[in-house]
């Protein structure tokens, strides 16, 4: 598993540039001779820039069209782009890739928003263009460091709540691990910078205690017969804090902070190697869960459970998944696709690519009757249980569907919460009762005297909300009426 994390300390490691065919290279050396001299707003030129964006998309795919395409991307930026673009190395097909790709430039993604709905448009159409936005944001998160402080802050807080939850929805799991982290880094360095201490303090620890049970399994598993091939991972920062903060959890009462993936051929191997390992390490009660007998409705096949090491290196948990390896290639990668990809794919080699974006959008394509329920399918996909929500410091909150601004109130200020006169939603005044939407800025306007209760009641969703505004009018002092009289 690999993390990115943005630390000034840390110089950028030596980064191999795309892949040498011939088509690259006169991609290459045709955007240095336009491009080299023109410069993006965070200060590096298009050229360098066209060959930063090609070398992160190569973790996915070596097609050479494609490399090509993200190196020139932005020719049309050059004041006779136009023509640049005729006259380049590139066909036709290429060409109007470049195009559209030119048109969702400035983008800004909500999920709730027109915005959204034009790039699933253009990402139906063609999902090469899903592809070069990715690896341009994942680039620009690498990058952050090169923006100024407001444009950094803005890029981190779109991508942690749009960009990472659709690389997570369609299986660029590597991808969303460092988004994650590094814009969590940049909107809250406090919270992230205690939680990456925690895990400094307890890293010799972990790493003691996943190599001693990975040591231990390795044996115990063949001794039994069982080929097995394990892996570890520990948890991400933001993961780890969005855990904490959901579950209402400290950092050491999670039980899947730490983890082993065991691979094995077949089926009935996994629920072998699940005896086994019962038999021999302590199971945590209520922690199994059966993802092959029952898979999750995307598909998710794999069985969990969380067992406490051996004694004599440390008594922290550990969460064992146990898969085969077809099943963790569709953990991986997303869902399988059992039938040809349809002629809107534009299909990756399976051994070229790390992520199989295309068997997620397949898998979408074929429970949906017509082109506009696959959009709204993809569109549906990327909502998440709970919210995610900023306050203008840039703090971050989760809270449950739906939520309003009085919701949100309630569980920043419980103890001013009857208190509390108005809001504003992005910059621009709402009433108390407009419903949130993921990604909202919530500034909450508090008032010198209580706000009547029943008009309270009114404006929120949640029932606890009711139950602390009840409360709060009670510890005030103040007399609670819900109902008018007669």
């Amino acid at each position: 598993m690999c993390r990115v994390i943005l630390d000034p300390r840390m110089a950028n490691p030596p980064v191999p540039g795309p892949a040498q065919s011939q088509k690259v290279r006169d991609a290459l050396a045709y955007a240095k001779r336009h491009l080299s001299r023109i410069s993006r707003p965070s200060g590096e030129n298009y050229a360098q820039h066209g060959n930063d964006v090609a070398t992160v998309l190569q973790e996915v795919t070596t097609d050479e069209s494609l490399l090509a395409v993200a190196v020139l991307h932005d020719i049309l930026m050059h004041e006779e782009g136009g023509i640049l673009l005729m006259q380049s190395p590139l066909d036709a097909a290429e060409r109007r890739l470049v195009e559209r790709m030119h048109t969702l430039r400035g983008l800004h993604i909500d999920v709730n928003n027109i915005e959204l709905n034009r790039v699933i448009g253009a990402f139906s159409d063609d999902a090469r263009l899903l592809l070069l936005r990715m690896a341009h944001r994942l680039n620009d998160v690498h990058h952050l460091d090169k923006f100024p402080a407001k444009r950094r802050r803005e890029i981190a807080h779109e991508t942690l709540h749009m960009y990472s939850a659709i690389s997570g929805r369609l299986g660029f799991q590597r991808w969303r691990w460092q988004m994650e982290d590094i814009c969590f880094l940049v909107l809250q360095p406090k919270i992230a910078g205690r939680v990456r201490a925690q895990f400094e303090a307890c890293r010799q620890i972990d790493s003691a205690t996943l190599n001693h049970a990975r040591t231990f399994l390795q044996k115990t598993l063949k001794k039994n017969g069982i080929d097995a091939e394990l892996d570890e991972r520990i948890k991400g920062l933001y993961s780890t804090y969005r855990k904490m903060v959901i579950k209402k959890k400290s950092f050491e009462e999670l039980t899947d902070r730490l983890a082993l993936r065991i691979l094995v051929p077949t089926a009935e191997d996994c629920y072998r190697t699940l005896g086994v390992i019962h038999s021999c390490m302590r199971p945590m009660h209520g922690k199994l869960k059966d993802y092959i007998g029952t898979p999750k409705e995307n598909g998710y096949r794999s069985i969990h459970t969380v067992v406490y090491p051996l004694a004599g290196i440390s008594m922290l948990p550990i969460e064992i998944q146990i898969r085969t390896p077809q099943m963790h290639q569709e953990c991986e990668y997303g869902i399988a696709s059992h039938g040809e990809y349809k002629e809107w794919t534009y299909a990756l080699t399976s051994n070229a690519s790390r992520v199989n974006l295309f068997r997620n959008l397949e898998g979408l394509r074929s429970v949906a009757k017509s082109q506009r329920a696959f959009e709204k399918a993809l569109q549906s996909s990327f909502n998440d249980k709970r919210l995610l929500l900023f306050d203008p410091k840039n703090n971050l909150y989760h809270l449950p569907r739906p939520a309003t601004p009085l919701d949100f109130a309630c569980h920043v200020i419980p103890e001013n919460c009857h208190m509390v006169r108005g809001v504003r939603i992005n910059g621009r005044e709402q009433s108390l009762g407009t419903l949130l939407r993921d990604g909202d800025t919530v500034e909450v306007i508090v008032g010198d005297t209580p706000v009547p209760l029943k008009e309270q009641l009114r404006s929120c969703q949640q029932n606890v909300t009711r139950q602390l505004l009840r409360q709060a009018w009670r510890t005030s002092g103040t007399t609670i009426t819900t109902r008018s009289r007669s």
